[in-house]
């Protein structure tokens, strides 16, 4: 360990040093469970953790070797992290040096702009034709040939060093906001390195030439900035369109658990509502059967919560169907709540098309009401709706402190108006749940509870509304008439208190995602394993290293 330390610190030949950190990485994951590795004991006491920030912070050591270097940070402080103290996550948590943060970002961000230019490039590649038409028709993800379907496979390694950086060291979130230019994956000639057919997109490192050149270019006024939340915002909307594979489906809960932290932060949650950090944030999208495929040209610059609000939506329009992904839905939920609370607290008043977040969570509790045998078979769908509903709670109470304009508030009554029937569903449903006895009747008299407030808007409006349709002899309000009765009549409504809308559990991994967390590292060094390979380095080359060094 020593030894290992001392090369990686010198001056000496890089390839001994790439050497290192594979014989490293070998050493970490020659068991499956790391934390049963006991030779990672000496690892413990003799530590490599300065060795591996010099690496970081070093630009051209960052670029041979950062990748390597982070995803073996990632796996060490993962070893025996609940069970004794672990100096690599002590370590971790209190680095401050910018140099170092910044390298770590800027391997992360390379790793996961590489995996999205590689992922666009066989997304053109397999579209047109026959196949692309059949594609629009049945609203299938991708039919890349007869028999090949485009591989989505994803980055664990790289997504664990990001939770790992983000959960456990603060100074680590000012780099998320860190602006740079963005580099437009289609024109920008980087030549990826080399994979088989047999690797999936991602699992590889960017290459050499592509971490150098992006570090290396300057900062032209007319280009687009990005940073490394936008980076991960949109690799993020690629893995967590597909999650029918356990794989997917554990790559897109550690998006979402990234993403709590972040919402929980108060520095990252003022630079997502910075009206001064304004960015266009193409997200990708999934086909669908009622809309287009492609990326939005005409997306506005707007502060980035509003980018990770879309893909939250994105999310809970995509995703309702017979295997219901429950976990994801609910750390959905619970983010935009959080964001929501943020912006109760500072009074943000944010210009975002609400309607579309009102629409999406209506449709959800339809869903759940739709599927309620289905889903109960499986999941407590009472506390999923329970959230949802106290979100509508959130904006009719609070609504009039952070919706943009009084027409906004307007517009959310009009929606909760116009959908009456999945409210009035919900109510029956949740009514005739609680009023029997079984294992449902606690939650389901909670959401019983929690739609006071909006049975009381839906019951003193109807009325009024179809009084003005009388009287008017219309026979369809149009919206902007339903409006007009719902402005004026504020006045006679009475709605309750409700405490508690604005609190929320903060996150903690111990102990409710120690099992995902053990399995995901798991399966990180299984994959670690299968790529430490001496294939990027000839015999020859070594062998002159060697000989020259004896």
């Amino acid at each position: 360990m020593e030894s290992l330390d001392s090369l990686l610190c010198g001056d000496g030949s890089e390839s001994l040093k790439s050497l290192c950190l594979k014989l490293l990485l070998c050493l970490v994951t020659v068991t499956d469970n790391i934390s049963q590795n006991t030779i990672l004991e000496y690892v413990m006491i003799n530590s490599i953790f300065e060795a591996i920030l010099q690496i970081l912070s070093d630009v051209s050591s960052r670029g041979q070797h950062g990748y390597d270097a982070v995803v073996l940070l990632a796996l060490l402080v993962n070893y025996r992290k609940y069970e004794s103290v672990n100096p690599y996550i002590v370590k971790l948590s209190i680095v401050d040096d910018e140099p170092t943060l910044d390298g770590m970002g800027m391997v992360v961000h390379h790793a996961l702009t590489e995996y999205s230019r590689q992922y666009k490039a066989k997304e053109e590649e397999n579209q047109g034709g026959f196949f692309s038409t059949l594609t629009t028709m049945v609203g299938n993800m991708f039919i890349a040939d007869a028999d090949e379907k485009l591989s989505v496979q994803t980055n664990e390694a790289i997504l664990l060093a990001l939770y790992e950086a983000v959960h456990l060291n603060r100074n680590f979130i000012t780099v998320l906001a860190q602006s740079h230019p963005e580099i437009d994956m289609g024109v920008t000639s980087i030549s990826p390195s080399p994979t088989t057919p047999t690797t999936p997109l991602g699992t590889s490192p960017p290459s050499l030439d592509a971490m150098n050149n992006q570090e290396q270019l300057t900062l032209d006024p007319n280009l687009q900035t990005s940073n490394l939340l936008i980076t991960f915002l949109k690799y993020a909307s690629i893995v967590m369109q597909d999650t029918k594979e356990e794989h997917r489906l554990n790559s897109a809960r550690l998006c979402l658990i990234i993403l709590t932290c972040i919402a929980e932060d108060q520095y990252a949650d003022s630079f997502l509502h910075d009206d001064n950090m304004n960015f266009r944030v193409n997200l990708h999208k999934m086909p669908m059967r009622h809309r287009k495929k492609g990326v939005d040209k005409n997306i506005p610059c707007r502060p980035l919560v509003c980018a990770v609000l879309d893909l939250m939506v994105e999310f809970i329009v995509t995703h309702m169907m017979k295997e219901f992904p429950m976990d994801l839905y609910m750390r959905c939920v619970q983010i935009i709540h959080k964001l929501i609370c943020y912006q109760k607290k500072c009074r943000i008043r944010l210009h975002y098309t609400w309607r579309e977040l009102w629409s999406a969570l209506i449709n959800l509790l339809k869903f759940l009401l739709s599927n309620e045998t289905t889903l109960l078979a499986k999941h407590n769908i009472f506390h999923l709706a329970l959230l949802v509903v106290n979100l509508f709670n959130m904006f009719i109470t609070y609504g009039d402190t952070f919706l943009p304009t009084s027409n906004s508030y307007d517009e959310l009554y009009y929606e909760v108006v116009r959908m009456h029937q999945v409210f009035d569903n919900l109510y029956c449903m949740v009514l005739r749940v609680s009023t029997n006895t079984g294992q449902w009747k606690e939650p389901a008299s909670k959401v019983t509870h929690s739609l006071v407030n909006v049975r009381a808007i839906i019951n003193h409006f109807n009325p009024k509304i179809e009084s003005y349709a009388a009287v008017n002899h219309i026979s369809q309000l149009s919206e902007e008439q339903v409006l007009e009765v719902v402005r004026t009549n504020y006045d006679t409504l009475t709605l309750k208190l409700q405490d508690g809308l604005d609190q929320f559990e903060r996150y903690s991994e111990q102990p409710r995602e120690a099992a995902f967390f053990k399995e995901l590292v798991r399966s990180i060094s299984l994959n670690v394993r299968r790529n430490v390979s001496l294939s990027t380095m000839s015999q020859d080359l070594l062998l002159k290293e060697f000989s020259t060094i004896s």
